[in-house]
């Protein structure tokens, strides 16, 4: 079983997560009206955490100059600190992983970089918090938009239920600067009031900066769990295959997820009696399409007796941070007993009827289901428990028996390469770069007889993995009409989508020249490029995208072989490394098969109990 251990959370509201809960139990929030904040020319409604106060905080426990660590850096470093100070271990030993969920990190860098060149990457600033704490391992940056906080959580339980680590650190932050807000400015997506979740008067969402930590472990034994620790019962990944910037609008990606979080990890337990559900702490946005999604994703589910909240009154659109910051606020209220008002909202009118809490309540329920979606077509769904000494039903859902998957079996379909040179498709040379040829990328699109107009929106990073994608899938003969839950994407770089952040700054940097373009910022998420092939080739399972500081095949191996474990019901991955830095272009992506005899063994107390 995996649980938590400890938690933490620095917002504007507090400085720990129990003062965060007491804070938004008497109504509070710091989401403001700011005329021209970070010298933007539209006004904003954002929640804002005081520099002041991060760095008195900060000096607290470090003894040089706050200036080391960027203001992100240092709400992170923050909030790990005080989640392994109550988690009570040592964050420098070699079973500790750190995973970092971040969508946009430093970016502000790009506009103004007083610190080393590669600073602005996301796997710096994972490298430096991990180092903080002088953790040896090379931490995990997930970049899956706005799911990030929860995917996060589900790469955590991947690491130690498969790859042999006994802790892990998951931290996310993010702080707000004129890019972030400019963009989502430029989708027409920000209220200039205080958002309002599911009401039928909502208008948009607000931004907030934030940043969370827990920690959690692993154990097999139901009695060394503590009372009243939250237990990460489920968590599932499923893409819509339907837009990047969009909602599906009958929920089915949000729908799989759902079910597979009631059906559980590896259908290794029986199925989850959703009676127990005290409440959905939804992603809530305020926007339109999001909340009607969301919806009808929920009732679908037959879940729609179930109370619902949305915690982004009080705390905004946390971004990378979201989907940590909402389980920990969560999981305090389930400890209290307690289902929070979704602050903002009066007359709720989302597309399908649900039950909205729109003002606090109690609970007796000892489980919650947080959902959260994203651009990219993502969609993620985590299904927690507390473990109560008077309830049982832990120790029954679980016993002892623990999951100890074989090694799948896995082939390789088809492999293919693509660097500013050549395309290398299977081993062999299929096409080379004219080195006069100043459109490589449009040159291999018509080479291999590709007829996908929507490629020429695309930036360069989803150009060059459309394209490996297309040389992967060319001679393979599968559904190409039907979403496919069984396949998955899974994919790496370092440089995040910094190329197209160049790019969106400049649209930026000049107030005499300012235009920012929601066709270029869709672009600055690493995992649009995910999102475009599983929106080509309908693939509707996990798409994930995850940033490190080299191409490691070992890592590679490592991620794949824990989400075929994961999920036992897909049978295909695209998965691989695709970069594109400052002009220059290296993809190296793979389409595998899992042996369809591929089993997992059940064991108990270290022998196999079943096959």
């Amino acid at each position: 079983m995996i649980f938590s251990i400890g938690d933490s959370i620095i917002s504007p509201l507090a400085m720990t997560s129990h003062g965060n809960f007491e804070a938004v139990m008497r109504g509070e929030s710091r989401l403001q009206y700011y005329e021209h904040a970070f010298g933007l020319p539209e006004p904003c409604f954002i929640s804002l955490m005081e520099d002041e106060r991060i760095d008195r905080a900060f000096e607290t426990i470090y003894d040089y100059s706050v200036k080391d660590y960027t203001k992100m850096e240092k709400a992170a470093i923050l909030a790990v600190h005080q989640a392994i100070a109550e988690a009570n271990i040592a964050a420098n030993r070699s079973d500790v992983i750190f995973i970092l969920s971040t969508t946009k990190g430093n970016v502000d860098l790009l506009e103004s970089n007083p610190y080393e060149p590669e600073r602005p990457y996301l796997w710096r600033s994972a490298q430096l918090i991990a180092e903080f704490f002088g953790n040896p391992n090379t931490p995990i940056v997930v970049s899956n938009a706005c799911i990030s906080g929860c995917a996060a959580q589900i790469a955590a339980a991947n690491q130690l239920r498969y790859g042999g680590y006994k802790y892990a650190v998951v931290v996310g932050a993010e702080t707000l600067s004129k890019f972030v807000i400019s963009g989502f400015q430029s989708f027409k997506a920000l209220s200039k009031e205080r958002c309002m979740p599911f009401d039928g008067s909502r208008c948009g969402l607000n931004l907030g900066e934030a940043a969370a930590a827990i920690v959690y472990t692993i154990d097999d034994d139901p009695t060394h769990i503590p009372d009243n620790a939250l237990i990460l019962r489920a968590g599932a990944i499923n893409n819509d295959a339907n837009h990047i910037s969009g909602p599906s609008r009958t929920g089915e990606g949000l729908l799989r997820a759902i079910n597979k979080v009631i059906a559980g990890f590896d259908n290794a337990q029986p199925a989850f009696d959703v009676n127990r559900l005290a409440f959905i702490n939804a992603h809530g946005t305020a926007t339109l399409y999001n909340d009607d999604m969301e919806s009808v994703a929920i009732s679908r589910a037959n879940l729609q007796q179930v109370p619902v909240n949305s915690l982004k009154g009080y705390f905004g659109h946390t971004l990378g941070a979201a989907g940590i910051l909402e389980t920990i606020m969560a999981y305090q209220a389930i400890k209290n007993h307690t289902i929070i008002g979704t602050k903002g909202t009066d007359n709720p009118a989302p597309a399908c009827p649900i039950n909205v809490a729109t003002s606090t309540m109690n609970t007796n329920g000892d489980a919650f289901m947080k959902l959260i979606s994203g651009f990219g077509g993502s969609n993620a769904a985590l299904l927690m428990e507390i473990n109560r000494n008077d309830n049982m039903s832990v120790v029954e859902t679980h016993g002892r028996a623990s999951l100890q998957p074989e090694k799948p079996t896995i082939s390789v379909i088809s492999q293919c390469d693509i660097t500013d040179d050549a395309v290398v498709l299977n081993g062999q040379t299929i096409i080379s770069r004219n080195a006069d040829s100043n459109t490589w990328l449009a040159d291999i699109y018509r080479h291999i007889g590709m007829a996908y107009p929507k490629f020429f929106k695309m930036d360069n990073l989803c150009k060059a993995g459309t394209l490996a994608a297309e040389l992967l899938l060319k001679d393979v003969d599968f559904d190409r009409e039907t979403v496919k839950p069984d396949w998955a994407v899974v994919l790496m770089n370092s440089a995040s989508s910094l190329d197209d952040d160049r790019h969106y700054q400049t649209t930026i940097q000049d107030a005499d020249n300012y235009y920012p373009s929601p066709a270029v910022f869709v672009y600055t998420l690493a995992n649009i490029i995910t999102g475009e092939i599983a929106i080509r080739h309908k693939i509707g399972g996990e798409s994930s995208f995850y940033v490190v500081p080299a191409f490691s095949p070992e890592q590679m191996d490592t991620m794949v072989s824990q989400c075929f474990s994961a999920n036992p019901e897909l049978t295909h991955i695209i998965c691989g490394w695709a970069d594109y830095d400052e002009g220059k272009c290296e993809v190296k992506m793979q389409l595998l098969e899992k042996n369809v005899e591929t089993h997992c063994s059940v064991y108990q107390n270290n022998e196999r109990i079943e096959n």
